[in-house]
């Protein structure tokens, strides 16, 4: 099911796409919050945990910033989201989990994760990390 929230706030007037993959709610609530410096389109994607619906829907939906969420995907996180970087090197990605293990870190570090989030979220930091992906990104084309 995909949701889509509207931030109605200026990005070098353009629009910028936010697609999160969890079912998390307060992953969802936390992205989906007002934020006050872009215009900005946020997608929620949880149809599917299959490898090529994600890779699709990314693929489909080309966001500038992609918030992944391991507990939903997991144990094929790693795989996608190397898949989705070969595909789309540019853009950030927000990875959050609820594993604490260090070689997944490592793993997922080594694929160009903007902001690694452990669970339970701290909204502020969530939304520190957003606001700095939106402003690298309004100021570099995406």
């Amino acid at each position: 099911m995909i949701f889509v929230f509207c931030w109605h706030i200026n990005c070098l007037g353009r629009s910028m796409q936010i697609l999160v993959i969890s079912n998390d709610k307060k992953i969802i609530n936390t992205v989906s919050c007002p934020l006050d410096i872009a215009d900005c389109v946020t997608n929620v994607y949880n149809d599917s945990r299959d490898p090529l619906d994600i890779l699709s829907t990314v693929c489909l939906a080309n966001p500038a910033i992609l918030v992944i969420d391991d507990d939903f995907l997991e144990p094929q996180t790693s795989h996608i989201l190397s898949s989705i970087k070969k595909i789309m090197q540019k853009i950030a990605v927000i990875f959050v989990t609820s594993d604490t293990n260090i070689e997944l870190g490592r793993e997922v570090s080594q694929l160009g994760v903007y902001y690694y989030a452990l669970k339970p979220l701290e909204n502020d930091a969530m939304i520190d990390a957003l606001k700095s992906i939106i402003l690298l990104k309004s100021k570099v084309q995406y």
